[in-house]
Protein backbone atom coordinates (compact mmCIF):
# COMPACT_ATOMS: atom_id res chain seq x y z
CA UNK A 1 0.00 0.00 0.00
CA UNK A 2 1.34 3.58 -0.78
CA UNK A 3 2.35 5.60 2.17
CA UNK A 4 0.19 8.40 2.72
CA UNK A 5 1.47 11.41 5.11
CA UNK A 6 5.03 11.68 6.71
CA UNK A 7 3.41 13.13 10.07
CA UNK A 8 -0.11 12.61 9.43
CA UNK A 9 -0.79 15.44 12.36
CA UNK A 10 1.61 18.04 10.63
CA UNK A 11 0.51 17.17 7.46
CA UNK A 12 -2.99 17.47 7.86
CA UNK A 13 -3.01 20.57 10.05
CA UNK A 14 -1.00 22.19 7.12
CA UNK A 15 -3.69 21.20 4.85
CA UNK A 16 -6.34 22.22 6.87
CA UNK A 17 -5.21 25.65 7.24
CA UNK A 18 -4.12 26.06 3.36
CA UNK A 19 -8.29 24.55 3.03
CA UNK A 20 -9.75 27.61 5.68
CA UNK A 21 -7.35 30.28 3.81
CA UNK A 22 -8.75 28.86 0.50
CA UNK A 23 -12.14 29.32 1.35
CA UNK A 24 -12.14 32.51 3.17
CA UNK A 25 -10.18 33.96 -0.02
CA UNK A 26 -11.93 32.64 -3.25
CA UNK A 27 -9.69 32.59 -6.51
CA UNK A 28 -6.43 32.76 -4.24
CA UNK A 29 -4.13 29.51 -5.59
CA UNK A 30 -2.78 27.72 -3.22
CA UNK A 31 0.16 25.50 -2.96
CA UNK A 32 0.54 22.39 -1.43
CA UNK A 33 4.36 21.26 -0.17
CA UNK A 34 3.38 17.96 1.59
CA UNK A 35 4.82 14.94 -0.13
CA UNK A 36 2.37 11.60 -0.84
CA UNK A 37 2.87 8.81 -2.90
CA UNK A 38 -0.88 9.21 -4.13
CA UNK A 39 -2.24 6.34 -6.84
CA UNK A 40 -1.84 7.64 -10.26
CA UNK A 41 -5.31 8.78 -11.01
CA UNK A 42 -5.22 11.22 -8.27
CA UNK A 43 -3.06 14.70 -7.97
CA UNK A 44 -1.09 15.42 -5.52
CA UNK A 45 -3.35 18.13 -3.38
CA UNK A 46 -6.28 16.70 -3.97
CA UNK A 47 -4.92 13.22 -1.89
CA UNK A 48 -3.46 15.52 0.79
CA UNK A 49 -6.72 17.31 0.76
CA UNK A 50 -8.58 13.99 0.90
CA UNK A 51 -6.73 12.83 3.36
CA UNK A 52 -6.79 15.49 5.86
CA UNK A 53 -10.83 15.55 5.35
CA UNK A 54 -12.44 11.85 5.10
CA UNK A 55 -12.89 9.71 7.60
CA UNK A 56 -15.02 6.92 8.73
CA UNK A 57 -18.50 8.96 9.31
CA UNK A 58 -18.50 10.67 5.98
CA UNK A 59 -19.64 9.48 2.66
CA UNK A 60 -17.79 9.69 -0.11
CA UNK A 61 -18.07 9.48 -3.85
CA UNK A 62 -15.52 8.70 -6.76
CA UNK A 63 -15.85 7.33 -10.09
CA UNK A 64 -13.57 4.64 -9.45
CA UNK A 65 -14.23 1.25 -8.92
CA UNK A 66 -13.96 -0.14 -5.43
CA UNK A 67 -11.58 -2.09 -5.94
CA UNK A 68 -9.42 0.33 -7.50
CA UNK A 69 -6.07 1.47 -6.14
CA UNK A 70 -6.99 4.93 -5.89
CA UNK A 71 -10.41 3.46 -3.79
CA UNK A 72 -8.47 1.09 -1.61
CA UNK A 73 -5.75 3.73 -0.89
CA UNK A 74 -8.56 6.30 0.33
CA UNK A 75 -9.71 3.13 2.41
CA UNK A 76 -7.19 2.49 3.94
CA UNK A 77 -5.52 5.81 4.97
CA UNK A 78 -9.28 7.55 6.24
CA UNK A 79 -11.72 4.58 6.71
CA UNK A 80 -13.68 6.39 4.41
CA UNK A 81 -16.97 4.89 3.30
CA UNK A 82 -18.19 5.19 -0.31
CA UNK A 83 -21.35 6.06 -2.10
CA UNK A 84 -22.66 5.43 -5.69
CA UNK A 85 -25.52 8.17 -5.45
CA UNK A 86 -23.63 11.61 -5.34
CA UNK A 87 -26.87 12.95 -3.84
CA UNK A 88 -26.05 11.13 -0.92
CA UNK A 89 -22.07 12.24 -0.96
CA UNK A 90 -20.68 15.18 1.39
CA UNK A 91 -17.55 14.77 -0.51
CA UNK A 92 -16.52 13.95 -3.87
CA UNK A 93 -13.65 13.58 -6.08
CA UNK A 94 -14.27 14.10 -10.05
CA UNK A 95 -10.87 12.64 -11.57
CA UNK A 96 -11.91 12.69 -15.35
CA UNK A 97 -13.05 16.89 -15.61
CA UNK A 98 -14.15 16.18 -19.12
CA UNK A 99 -17.05 14.10 -17.71
CA UNK A 100 -18.14 16.37 -15.11
CA UNK A 101 -21.24 18.67 -16.12
CA UNK A 102 -23.45 19.37 -13.51
CA UNK A 103 -22.49 19.96 -9.72
CA UNK A 104 -26.31 20.27 -9.09
CA UNK A 105 -26.28 16.48 -9.11
CA UNK A 106 -24.50 16.26 -5.90
CA UNK A 107 -25.68 17.06 -2.55
CA UNK A 108 -27.01 20.72 -2.15
CA UNK A 109 -28.21 20.31 1.20
CA UNK A 110 -31.09 22.34 2.90
CA UNK A 111 -32.58 24.89 3.80
CA UNK A 112 -32.56 23.88 7.35
CA UNK A 113 -28.87 22.63 7.12
CA UNK A 114 -26.88 23.77 4.31
CA UNK A 115 -24.03 22.45 5.81
CA UNK A 116 -25.00 18.84 4.62
CA UNK A 117 -24.14 19.86 1.44
CA UNK A 118 -21.28 18.44 -0.67
CA UNK A 119 -17.78 19.61 -1.26
CA UNK A 120 -16.55 18.48 -4.81
CA UNK A 121 -12.86 17.79 -5.25
CA UNK A 122 -12.34 18.30 -9.35
CA UNK A 123 -8.96 17.88 -11.26
CA UNK A 124 -8.71 20.04 -13.90
CA UNK A 125 -5.90 20.48 -16.72
CA UNK A 126 -4.76 23.74 -15.56
CA UNK A 127 -5.30 26.70 -13.10
CA UNK A 128 -4.28 30.23 -13.36
CA UNK A 129 -5.56 33.94 -12.14
CA UNK A 130 -5.33 34.66 -16.05
CA UNK A 131 -8.79 33.63 -16.84
CA UNK A 132 -12.35 35.17 -18.36
CA UNK A 133 -14.31 34.40 -14.90
CA UNK A 134 -14.29 37.22 -12.68
CA UNK A 135 -15.22 36.14 -9.16
CA UNK A 136 -16.87 38.94 -6.64
CA UNK A 137 -18.31 37.93 -3.08
CA UNK A 138 -17.23 38.12 0.09
CA UNK A 139 -13.36 37.21 0.69
CA UNK A 140 -12.74 38.93 -2.56
CA UNK A 141 -11.74 42.09 -3.39
CA UNK A 142 -12.25 44.08 -6.14
CA UNK A 143 -13.03 40.74 -8.61
CA UNK A 144 -10.45 38.08 -8.59
CA UNK A 145 -10.19 36.30 -12.34
CA UNK A 146 -9.34 32.54 -12.53
CA UNK A 147 -8.96 30.50 -15.37
CA UNK A 148 -9.73 26.62 -14.96
CA UNK A 149 -8.88 24.57 -17.94
CA UNK A 150 -10.35 21.49 -18.89
CA UNK A 151 -13.67 22.29 -18.14
CA UNK A 152 -17.16 22.78 -19.88
CA UNK A 153 -19.04 25.56 -19.76
CA UNK A 154 -22.10 23.56 -18.31
CA UNK A 155 -20.42 23.43 -15.17
CA UNK A 156 -20.69 27.26 -15.54
CA UNK A 157 -24.12 27.52 -16.21
CA UNK A 158 -25.35 24.92 -13.77
CA UNK A 159 -23.59 26.36 -11.41
CA UNK A 160 -25.28 29.95 -11.57
CA UNK A 161 -29.07 27.95 -11.30
CA UNK A 162 -27.72 26.61 -8.28
CA UNK A 163 -26.68 29.96 -6.49
CA UNK A 164 -30.18 31.06 -7.06
CA UNK A 165 -30.94 28.54 -3.90
CA UNK A 166 -28.56 30.32 -1.74
CA UNK A 167 -27.56 29.18 0.99
CA UNK A 168 -27.74 25.95 -0.33
CA UNK A 169 -25.41 24.84 -2.73
CA UNK A 170 -21.93 23.24 -2.94
CA UNK A 171 -18.85 24.48 -2.86
CA UNK A 172 -15.65 23.91 -5.34
CA UNK A 173 -12.22 23.00 -5.05
CA UNK A 174 -10.17 22.86 -8.38
CA UNK A 175 -7.03 21.37 -8.06
CA UNK A 176 -3.97 20.58 -10.44
CA UNK A 177 -1.02 18.69 -9.43
CA UNK A 178 0.43 20.41 -6.13
CA UNK A 179 -2.06 23.78 -6.42
CA UNK A 180 -5.57 24.50 -5.66
CA UNK A 181 -8.24 26.83 -5.47
CA UNK A 182 -11.75 26.70 -4.30
CA UNK A 183 -14.94 28.44 -5.29
CA UNK A 184 -17.43 28.53 -2.27
CA UNK A 185 -21.08 28.61 -2.88
CA UNK A 186 -20.63 32.14 -1.43
CA UNK A 187 -19.14 33.74 -4.32
CA UNK A 188 -20.37 34.92 -7.66
CA UNK A 189 -18.73 34.26 -11.07
CA UNK A 190 -19.35 36.13 -14.18
CA UNK A 191 -17.98 35.02 -17.79
CA UNK A 192 -15.94 37.11 -19.96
Amino acid sequence: MRKGFQSEIFDSQQVFRKLLDAMARPGQIQTLQTELDCPADIHPASGAILLTLLDGDTLFWSGHENASEESQWLRFHTGVPFTRSRGQALFALVTDCDSFDDPNAFCQGTVEAPYLSATIIVQTLGIDNNGRMKLTGPGVRNGVFLGVKGIKEDVWQNRAIAQQAYPMGVDLIFVHENRFVSLPRTTKLEIF
